[in-house]
């Protein structure tokens, strides 16, 4: 028996780093799902990959890298491009305009 695969993507927000005297907070994101393309399902990968996303005054990510690899390099890569499809909330702090680091984290199951 065959069972359901999917992705579960996970979005969490942390400020990594501050460049300000007072950093803009950053609300909840919301992410796509990565695609899970057949050969992913094939060999049935699974694993978390941690992200570093650069979220712009707009709420889009601007720039990602990976933090923790999930030991799958075809994972990596589909959570990366993922990560550009995110989406955050305005910062607390009207007005900031300064880019934030946050991470995004992908955790990928077979079940």
């Amino acid at each position: 028996m065959i069972g359901k695969r999917h992705v579960v993507a996970i979005a969490s927000v942390l400020t990594l780093t501050a460049h300000a005297a007072e950093p803009a907070r950053l609300k909840s994101a919301t992410c796509g799902v990565p695609a899970y393309t057949s050969d992913l399902k094939d060999e049935y990968l699974q694993g978390t990959v941690r992200l570093a996303v650069l979220v712009g005054a707009d709420g889009s990510v601007k720039q990602a890298k990976v933090v923790e690899s999930s030991g799958h390099r075809a994972l990596d890569r589909a959570s990366l491009r993922a990560s550009y499809t995110c989406k955050f909330g305005a910062g607390a702090k009207e007005g900031g305009g300064e880019p934030s680091w946050s991470t995004v984290q992908y955790k990928w199951i077979n079940d």
